[in-house]
């Protein structure tokens, strides 16, 4: 039953400041439309202004079944035949109020600014920014507390995973082509079991989210013989139709075929099932488009869910998604009498698969992105990196794991189906408090979905939390590992163990190395996002001195995921990660040479090139000024020593080591060293810092370690085990220089687009690194130049500055 707040969302549009002129005249006639679910409100239009000012006030009412969980604004300049785009943002509620309070009168509940994005139509030059306040009040009682109103908002959006929010709902209404359209939102809650049954291909409970039976997939796939409608306008007898599926609170639609009566959709649709429902009917209703009058129901036929879980019973369940569709032949209904003698039918494809086989599928799926050397079993190294992609276990639980199937957990390896039981025993004990889940060690440690995006997660249950990313998995295996990939955030939101250790360990000074950077321009110390694929390599550098076992078994896992992931963003599926990359590192899209969408896949975009405009060389007519070779965090250190004194902390590092030419080595020592860091986001081509004659590249063979500060500062030596490039220049000015291009965890391959043995000029290009971080180290004879004072200050409190590609850096002694 469901319960009934008397509360109001009340949203302030209160102005806009640096809009795009849309205009002749250099100005706009802007307006907003706010989107809250399917209402909308819209503000006056104020006349040729950049910095509109509108005071408008909206009041909607919370439906407790279906609150919404963000607000959409949209900017537009009023023309007298149209309107154009000036940006939008939206806003998620739950972010909003994080650091504010939610009442609508509450003293802490200030405007907020939210600049304006051109998400929806990346092609639009948009600018500008604005200012809302949001917040929740009781019409009838305005001395409601705060309190209270956090309160009624909390069992408002009380996360429920069981009525998923389906993986296909968009903004608009307009399908998409090739994709199934729903035209309502569902999401769930599911109750945990009376008691802890074992595993079954049965669908009584059999976990925490006993509600939940399983999940349906549909192919909606042809229909035959519809019988010829006469339009609206015209004498023709045709149909433009399109078809309905609706089971229980969930609806469908799919696009409409134009001028057909044997239409083909091959559209595809998922949702879940819950206990109560598994007696409901699937419900397919053939509509004929008209755009003139109201759309005509044509024909419609029903399908019983239950033949689907009574398939899925009754077989050997599907090994992947893909497998065990059945095809079924339905006869359709006709709604109005007519002479039309064949008999419409419709084809669908479908099958029903159990919850707990759908989270095994996840299991193992994530287990083979982990399995380094493809022989279908894990040590404990690969299961201890995997768990820690998305949760905390200690070693102890691990070991655990392995002494379960009585294996030493040191040099024993777990099939995927005894690592798949173990993970799912363990999701049952943490479920019903059989162990404890303090914060320090959780099978699942989430904030939010890295498919999805869906916020909120901490507020779920373990097997909650799983259920999501089992559905939101499904429809593609291979995006499982979005957990190496997509998991950001910063070190000081970090609340596991293992980091908080890492972090004590490395710090220095006032400073935690890795968190934060100083941007050379404005000043500012700039907290920097650390990838959930850094945060492995880092765990794996800091478990403790390993042996030689250990360490071959580490060094081939970060390969084979660099490999793999390297393979996922050549291909051109990954254009999809773009955008989501984009708007997670607030890049500056405007410096970028080509399009967006003629990127063919997103090492492409990563390996991007800027306008020339976008980078500028210092002292363009003085080469004895040295000059950054990459946008990154640079470190730099007169000596070598002095380097390893401060911030290498590779036992066995040498300049030997790092060349791996002693003759080669012995010209650089008592020289000057700089390091040149690129995290992911930075732009990823790398330049000349000087004039000269290069030489013949030669490439060194190594592992896949993170180059992150945390990595650097460990006992291992990671510039003189990864794989590498050496370069030379012959320089009037600095002498000898040496150009080590460093690969790191995740970067695929290591491209240079310079020629050997030809004269080379300061920022010119020198090659490109695929996705990852990566690193460039610059070695200088002694005595040859200086660093700038700032960025020397910098390194020795181990402080990165933040500096650009083409930015002085230093200069040479003799000029």
């Amino acid at each position: 039953m469901s319960q009934d707040f008397n509360v109001v969302l009340r949203v302030d549009v209160i102005q806009a400041q640096g809009l795009a002129a849309k205009d002749r005249n250099g100005l706009s006639d802007p307006y907003v439309v706010v989107t809250i679910g399917d209402v909308t409100y819209q503000t006056q239009v104020i006349n040729k202004n950049l910095s509109p000012r509108w005071d408008a006030s909206f009041d909607t009412s919370l439906n407790s079944q279906n609150p919404p969980s963000d607000i959409l604004f949209t900017c537009w300049d009023k023309d007298v035949f149209g309107k154009d785009f000036l940006g939008e943002v939206k806003v998620p509620l739950q972010q909003h109020w994080k650091d504010s309070e939610i009442g609508y009168n509450a003293p802490g509940n200030k405007p907020k600014w939210y600049a304006l994005e051109n998400t929806s139509r990346p092609k639009e030059t948009i600018s500008g920014e604005i200012s809302i306040r949001i917040g929740l009040i009781d019409p009838d009682n305005k001395f409601i507390e705060a309190q209270e109103l956090a309160s009624i908002w909390q069992r408002l959006t009380k996360l429920d995973i069981s009525e998923h929010d389906h993986h296909h709902s968009h903004d608009t209404t307009t399908p998409s082509n090739g994709s199934i359209v729903p035209n309502e939102n569902y999401y769930g809650h599911g109750n945990r079991p009376s008691s802890i049954t074992s595993s079954s291909t049965t669908f009584s409970s059999s976990s925490g989210n006993s509600n939940t039976l399983g999940l349906t997939y549909l192919e909606l796939v042809r229909a035959e013989d519809l019988p010829p409608e006469k339009a609206a306008v015209g004498s023709k007898f045709d149909m433009d139709p399109f078809v309905i599926i609706s089971f229980s609170k969930q609806t469908f639609r799919t696009r409409t075929i134009q001028h057909c009566l044997n239409p083909s959709w091959n559209e595809k649709l998922y949702f879940l099932v819950k206990q109560h429902e598994s007696n409901f009917f699937i419900k397919f209703s053939v509509y004929d488009e008209d755009k003139v009058t109201f759309n005509d129901l044509i024909a419609d036929c029903q399908f019983p869910i239950q033949a689907l879980i009574a398939e899925a019973n009754n077989n050997q369940l599907p090994r992947t998604i893909s497998e065990g569709m059945v095809e079924y032949v339905m006869p359709l209904e006709l709604r109005t009498k007519t002479k039309y003698d064949n008999l419409p039918k419709l084809w669908i494809r479908g099958k029903f698969i159990p919850l707990e086989h759908l989270r095994r599928q996840f299991w193992i799926a994530l287990s083979k992105t982990y399995d380094s050397d493809e022989n279908g079993v894990l040590n404990f190294i690969e299961i201890s990196t995997m768990l820690s992609s998305f949760g905390s276990l200690t070693d102890k639980s691990i070991e655990g794991f392995f002494m379960r199937y009585n294996k030493d957990p040191r040099t024993g390896e777990l099939t995927f189906e005894e690592l798949c039981e173990c993970l799912e025993q363990r999701l049952l004990e943490e479920e019903f408090n059989v162990v404890s889940t303090n914060g320090e060690e959780s099978l699942i440690i989430l904030t939010d979905c890295p498919y999805c995006h869906k916020p909120d997660l901490q507020n779920c249950s373990v097997s909650e939390i799983i259920t999501h990313l089992s559905v939101c998995a499904s429809t593609n295996w291979d995006n499982v590992n979005k957990f190496i990939v997509g998991d950001f955030i910063t070190e000081s939101q970090a609340q596991r163990k293992w980091v908080s250790k890492v972090i004590s360990k490395v710090g220095y000074g006032s400073f935690r190395v890795g968190a934060v950077i100083q941007d050379r321009v404005t000043g500012q110390l700039v907290e920097e996002k650390m990838p959930t694929y850094i945060r492995l390599g880092i765990r794996l550098l800091y478990k403790g001195k390993p042996n030689k076992v250990e360490m071959k078994s580490t060094k081939r896992l970060l390969e084979t995921l660099s490999i793999k992931q390297g393979k996922k963003y050549d291909a051109p599926s990954s254009v999809n990660d773009i955008a989501s990359f984009i708007e997670f590192h607030q890049l500056n899209i405007h410096e970028i040479l080509d399009p967006l969408d003629s990127f063919k896949s997103f090492n492409e975009f990563f390996y991007r090139k800027l306008k020339p405009s976008a980078r500028e060389l210092d002292s363009p007519n003085d080469s004895s000024v040295l000059v950054s070779p990459a946008d990154c965090r640079m470190m730099a250190f007169s000596t070598i020593d002095e380097a390893t004194t401060v911030w290498i902390k590779g036992q066995n590092f040498s300049l030997e080591g790092l060349l791996r030419n002693q003759d080669a080595a012995a010209q650089f020592h008592g020289g000057s060293l700089g390091i040149f860091r690129l995290a992911p986001q930075d732009y990823h081509r790398f330049h000349f810092p000087v004039d000269g004659l290069l030489s013949e590249p030669l490439p060194i063979k190594g592992a896949y370690y993170t180059v992150n500060p945390m990595a650097i500062r460990s006992e291992l030596d990671v510039y003189g085990e990864n794989k590498r490039v050496v370069s030379y220049i012959e320089s009037p000015h600095f002498g000898r220089v040496a150009y080590v291009s460093i690969g790191a965890m995740m970067v695929g391959s290591i491209e240079f687009t310079s020629t050997p043995h030809s004269h080379v000029k300061r920022l010119e290009e020198h090659g490109y690194f695929a996705f990852g971080g990566s690193t460039v180290i610059l070695l200088f004879q002694k005595g040859k130049m200086e660093w700038d004072q700032d960025i020397v200050i910098n390194s020795q409190q181990a402080l990165e500055t933040l500096v650009r590609v083409g930015m002085r850096v230093g200069r040479a002694t003799s000029y």
